[in-house]
């Protein structure tokens, strides 16, 4: 396995990410509230974006290293299934505590850039590997 490219011997083609914050944060983008309801105690979850802008950034390490991008939009909806208990986790010398429980997901997923577009299978057809959903404090809200 080449971690830039995937496979040995093959060419990833499409990498759709909202780029590198100048502060280092990467892999993360904001969506509107609206997009994801939670419902811990019964536990259900899900998130559903339409057409959110992204950069293609073709591989990984093009990605990682600020390489030229080209627009595109990506759209999902995720849905969460929990599987009790909620099992309760903290970490006071890390600063972390949080309430989480395994969970099943499914997801529809699609890309769409300038001469390419990529639908995923149906949601019924997701297999989960591993899923948890919870609530966390971590950092300054740790205490509180």
């Amino acid at each position: 396995m080449d971690l830039f490219n995937g496979p040995v011997g093959s060419n990833q083609v499409h990498d759709f990410s909202p780029g590198i914050a100048p502060n280092g944060l990467f892999w993360t983008q904001a969506i509107a509230q609206d997009n994801v309801e939670v419902h811990l105690g019964d536990g259900a979850a899900s998130m559903q974006v339409t057409n959110l802008p992204e950069r293609d950034a073709h591989t990984l390490l093009n990605a990682l290293t600020g390489g030229p991008t080209v627009p595109s939009t990506v759209s999902f909806d995720m849905t969460w299934t929990g599987q009790r208990p909620l099992m309760d986790f903290t970490d006071a010398v890390h600063g972390f505590t949080g309430s989480f429980m395994f969970s099943t997901v499914t997801i529809d997923w699609s890309a769409h850039a300038a001469g390419f577009g990529f639908v995923s299978d149906a949601a019924g057809t997701t297999s989960t590997v591993a899923a948890v959903m919870g609530r966390e404090r971590n950092g300054v809200f740790f205490s509180g």
